[in-house]
């Protein structure tokens, strides 16, 4: 570490020796409260990075440049770790896990997540052997009761919904880590999310959620200094991270009550606007890759990587780092701003509301379509003007 890292690693450090000194000293006002868990979150995060990265250097935990890879340098995978590190000291110090069964299981499901993630940054493991290990993460939420309900109470509405709640904690996983390919991008579009399911929980009557997102919101904001900045980033989310990232959502959004009781269809739309963009990206790019061939069975799917992500087609477009990172997260923001809205009027407008997500998000799947299809005529017609 430089003189600068370690100054700034420093000042973190006392700043939370003196949160715990000083926080049973200090009564904030109810509509502050989200600001202690925040706080201590973005501190931990903030004040690991630097230690860590040192010891990831050491162990080979980097990402270094390849044919896909245009960073410079060996750059450490270790924001996932400083990020759990973060939340967990929150989730302790506060006691989150004594008060919600989901949530205890939300924490020790993190567990094995977060070493496939650092395990799969060290070594490159199967696509098949980390999806063994989400689905172990998925039945350790859904046993302690978290899953989607809107469907009979029978024995197939039972089972469909553990399905479909399976598919919801492993799709979002993903589609977060799919967006983990620009620096800054997963960890600040998590911050927009869970911080409008704070929101939203706080609309609902449920002040405890807006504390474990603040938690949430914290730990990534600890976390982006040191990768979303005008330098080249220091360090790295790692799959660790964006998956850490994707399955806390997906599972705080199935742990909340966002539409309040007997508002089933705002419960369901709610969460699906919010993460809106991580769902529309993922489907986008399925439905291209199927359809142009590139990908043919589940497998292909699960262990394709290419560069047709949203942020990868606005950086096409001429958008640097920066402008993609605030676009997609004001398309996110949008979103939820009509879910927090959504959240506190009946289930009559739940349709319209899902509707129109659909509608903003379809123009910009269309729109993406529209430049690639002129970038390609583009180059049709380069080529045969140099014949």
């Amino acid at each position: 570490m430089n003189l600068r890292q370690v100054v700034t690693t420093v000042i973190a450090l006392l700043g939370v020796i003196l949160f715990f000194v000083f926080n049973s000293m200090i009564n904030l006002p109810r509509w502050l409260e989200w600001l202690g868990p925040f706080s201590l979150a973005a501190a931990v995060s903030f004040t690991l990075v630097q230690p860590l990265s040192l010891l990831a250097t050491k162990m080979g935990l980097v990402d270094r440049p390849n044919e896909r890879k245009i960073h410079e340098g060996a750059i450490p995978l270790v924001g996932g770790i400083a990020i759990y590190a973060g939340f967990l000291a929150v989730n302790f110090h506060y006691g989150y896990h004594l008060q919600d069964d989901g949530i205890r299981a939300l924490m020790i499901a993190l567990g094995p997540l977060l070493l496939i993630g650092v395990l799969d940054d060290l070594w490159e493991l199967p696509a098949t052997l980390k999806l063994f290990v989400q689905l172990g993460a998925a039945a350790i939420v859904i046993s302690a009761g978290v899953r989607i309900t809107f469907l009979p109470e029978a024995l197939w509405g039972d089972v469909a919904e553990i399905a479909l709640t399976a598919i919801w904690l492993i799709g979002l996983t993903n589609a977060i880590n799919f967006l983990d390919g620009i620096d800054g991008l997963a960890a600040s579009l998590t911050v927009v999310a869970a911080g409008s399911l704070g929101l939203v929980a706080v609309a609902s009557g449920q002040s405890f959620f807006l504390l474990l997102c603040a938690a949430l919101c914290g730990a990534c904001v600890g976390f982006l200094p040191h990768n979303f900045r005008r330098r080249p980033a220091s360090v790295y989310l790692g799959d660790s991270g964006a998956t850490l990232l994707g399955f806390s959502l997906a599972s705080i959004a199935l742990v909340g009550d966002w539409g309040g009781a007997g508002s089933s269809a705002i419960n369901v739309v709610v969460p699906l606007l919010i993460l809106g963009v991580p769902i529309f990206d993922t489907t986008f790019i399925t439905i291209t890759r199927f359809a142009d061939g590139r990908i043919r069975t589940f497998r292909g799917w699960l262990e394709y990587a290419g560069r047709d992500h949203i942020h990868h087609r606005l950086l096409n477009i001429g958008l640097n780092r920066f402008d993609v990172v605030m676009f997609i997260c004001v398309i996110s923001l949008i979103l939820s701003l009509s879910a927090i809205i959504l959240s506190t009027t009946s289930g009559l407008y739940a349709g319209l509301a899902l509707v129109q997500g659909v509608i903003i998000l379809t123009v910009i799947g269309r729109f993406m379509l529209f430049m690639d299809n002129r970038s390609e005529a583009a180059r049709e017609d380069s080529d045969g003007s140099s014949e």
